[in-house]
């Protein structure tokens, strides 16, 4: 008989991470020295099946590491740290490349620390494996078009409380094959050419969850926009909808052949993966039409016009945000005629202070220091509005309580647990928050916790049995944990 853990799942603070800032500006910085690993996600949990005679692979959970340099720059070096798990019993986590820090499940239930290292510096983090309790499989129900498919997706809820996509993990049937067949460990359904309705289930360790898949014919497409007007130069793209003889509506974007009446002004793409994407070539007009099954839709205007920019206006026009955050501002061109047009990724972007923050060429904008920037956006010899950007102190975003799972016996020498809180802000930055936060015990009869000046933090018994202890600071919750009292 195996033993189910059940506790919460911890992050071990080792070092204070410094300002978040990512690389994504104007200017490119060097990093120095490393000076901390932070392992992310910091809690999570896997699961594993309930047979020990199974053969069935366990699962896997990607990690990633970010390390914090001495110039403040963080960079992922997930694919240049060496991996390793506390107990291989439990989960390895592979070195190979490709598949760095993808740690898998075998068939023991417990938890084992994941690490990262690179010279003397390291970062952990908890990972548990449990067992599945339910699997929900969404959508609950589809109705699609023959020769298109569906894809479903399984989330199982594990004994430990988290969830977990299992949908490569598992095993999938359909339960009429005439009318759909799914991958077996994929969920994608593939219609066939006979209408009716099938039975979608997802197994995995025994448990089973369903969802209902029905092949309808088409009646009728609708494309979208009706019409459009773009500059000459640009790209448009639109799209399919269906309705289906259950009423049913279904996006056959990609499933459509796509034809332009005059491609010397546009061409429209009937490529897999740029489906529906409209070209300009030309000033002009042209038709464009949408066909699935031998139903087509009714022809779409697009108009294109002289490509002749007025003015570039940047959104939004001021911003605020806490030190460690992104910001994302997206340029809309003016052309001649009035036209307007989302140019976000075609404009060159600018910050005047990239000390205080950059800018990628999405419009991504990245904090790095307290302070105020003009953001601006360039195209074609137009330069838009500055648009302010102002970067405050790092806010607080979570709070850990550690330990995690500590058990008092009560006949010990100092029969007390001592608790603290650890404050993460956004620019991952960490405080000790222990004096400052309320901490409370969700049983005191079992045992209480300390907001007296001088023991904060500091549990004390009762009687046998278990509380969650859990602490909060500005409206922050932290993580709970459990604490065991015996004698």
């Amino acid at each position: 008989m195996m033993h189910i853990v059940r506790r919460p799942l911890e992050i071990i603070v080792l070092a204070s991470l410094l300002a978040a800032c990512g690389n994504h500006g104007t200017t490119t910085s060097t990093p120095s020295t490393l000076t901390a690993i932070a392992v992310k996600p910091a809690n999570s949990a896997i699961a594993v099946t309930a047979d020990e005679n199974a053969i069935a692979p366990g699962t896997s959970a990607a990690f990633r590491a970010v390390g914090t340099y001495s110039n403040n720059v963080q960079r992922d070096i997930t694919t240049s740290v060496t991996w390793t798990s506390s107990d291989v019993t439990i989960a390895t986590i592979s070195n190979a490349p490709g598949s760095q820090g993808l740690a898998t499940s075998l068939m023991t239930f417990g938890s084992t620390t994941i690490m990262a290292t690179q010279g003397s510096i390291f970062g952990i983090t908890t990972l548990i494996t449990s067992t599945v309790d339910s699997i929900a499989v969404s959508p609950a129900s589809a109705s699609i078009a023959p020769k298109t498919a569906q894809q479903f997706i399984a989330l199982g809820t594990l004994e430990s409380g988290n969830s977990q996509d299992l949908t490569t993990s598992a095993t999938w049937i359909s339960s009429d094959s005439s009318v759909a067949t799914i991958g077996l460990n994929s969920g994608l359904a593939t219609a066939g050419t006979t209408s009716g309705s099938s039975m979608i289930s997802a197994t995995y360790s025994s448990v089973t969850g369903t969802a209902a898949l029905i092949s309808s014919p088409v009646t009728s497409i609708a494309v979208s926009p009706v019409s459009a007007s773009i500059a000459n130069g640009t790209t448009q793209q639109f799209t399919a909808l269906g309705t289906l003889t259950d009423a049913a509506i279904q996006s056959l974007t990609t499933w459509a052949s796509w034809t332009s009446s005059d491609t010397g002004v546009a061409t429209i793409s009937s490529t897999d993966g740029t489906k529906g994407l409209v070209t300009s070539v030309s000033t002009g007009t042209t038709f464009i039409t949408a066909t699935f099954d031998s139903v087509s839709s009714p022809s779409s205007t697009l108009s294109v016009t002289p490509a002749v920019l007025s003015s570039i206006t940047i959104t939004p026009p001021s911003s605020n945000i806490p030190l460690g955050k992104t910001q994302q501002f997206a340029a809309s061109g003016t052309f001649s005629g009035g036209l307007k047009q989302d140019i976000s990724s075609s404009v060159t972007w600018n910050s005047s202070k990239t000390g205080v923050a950059t800018i990628n060429n999405t419009g991504l904008a990245t904090s790095l220091a307290i302070g105020t920037t003009d953001i601006s956006a360039t195209l074609s010899g137009k330069t838009s509005n500055m648009a302010t950007f102002t970067v405050t102190s790092a806010a607080l975003e979570s709070i850990l309580v550690t330990p995690v799972a500590p058990t008092i016996v009560i006949s010990s020498l100092n029969p007390t647990q001592q608790f603290t809180a650890t404050g993460v802000y956004t620019d991952n930055s960490l405080k000790d928050l222990t004096k400052s936060v309320n901490w409370n015990s969700s049983d005191t009869s079992v045992a209480k916790i300390s907001n007296t000046a001088g023991s904060q933090g500091l549990a004390t018994p009762v009687t046998n049995g278990t509380t969650t202890i859990t602490a909060t600071f500005d409206g922050v919750p932290a993580n709970p944990a459990l604490l065991t009292v015996q004698f």
